[in-house]
């Protein structure tokens, strides 16, 4: 697999966010970002495929998921101020983490973790906040996924994409660490449905079957190989 160069952040001047120092976060936040998915790529979940339904076996790991990213997300936000403030980044990598191998084991319950790849795990965090970003990437029907994969120039620019999602959602959480209490109760909340909405994603994406499309073009080498 080709090496990703770190991208840099591409925040033009009317989607930089008033706090001058979010250019540099976001970009901060993009390597953290890259590191982590390399992280999740070497995660094994211990789950197997189960003979019963998976249904039950699923709602309780998407449950025991979102509690815990409420708690982290509640407890990173009650120190106020700026001390607050630097908890953001680590505290979203925190909780992307938790999704990410959320997401690995629902697909080993399913018996697909093997087909697990970089796009799918992007698609399944985030497809609720920013759909629009994966359509060249990713096709759902109501019985299949379909995948086209992407160049390591392509993924740096949906990473790139997300960036300014993600960058919005910094700026909330930087208001929200001005009100400890009220604050804490309000991303505790977010981050938990938030999960609930990736767990269900991903439940409903490895209910069906999964196809990897041939790679097609002549200026890039594909970041993830069939």
């Amino acid at each position: 697999m080709p090496k990703i160069d770190k991208p840099k952040s591409r925040l033009n001047s009317d989607e930089t966010m008033t706090d001058s120092g979010l250019k540099s976060h976001s970009g901060s936040f993009l390597e953290g970002l890259i590191d982590l998915f390399s992280g999740l790529e070497e995660y094994r979940s211990p789950y197997a495929p189960t003979v019963q339904p998976p249904t039950e076996v699923v709602d309780q790991l998407i449950q025991n998921a979102s509690f815990k990213t409420g708690l982290v997300s509640a407890t990173c936000s009650l120190p106020p101020g700026p001390l607050g403030i630097l908890s953001i980044l680590p505290e979203l990598l925190f909780i992307y983490r938790i999704q990410g191998q959320l997401v690995k084991d629902i697909a080993a319950i399913y018996g697909k973790e093997v087909q697990v790849t970089r796009e799918l795990l992007l698609y399944c965090m985030f497809k609720h906040g920013g759909a629009q970003v994966f359509r060249k990437m990713i096709e759902e029907t109501s019985l299949k996924i379909l995948i086209r994969p992407t160049t390591v120039r392509t993924f740096q620019t949906i990473l790139e994409r997300l960036g300014l999602i993600i960058s919005r959602s910094i700026l909330r959480k930087q208001f929200s660490r001005w009100i400890p209490l009220a604050g804490a109760v309000f991303t505790g909340t977010f981050a938990y449905y938030d999960t609930k909405r990736v767990g269900k994603t991903a439940m409903v994406l490895f209910s069906k079957e999964i196809e990897s499309l041939n790679y097609e073009s002549d200026t890039d080498s594909p970041l993830v190989a069939e």
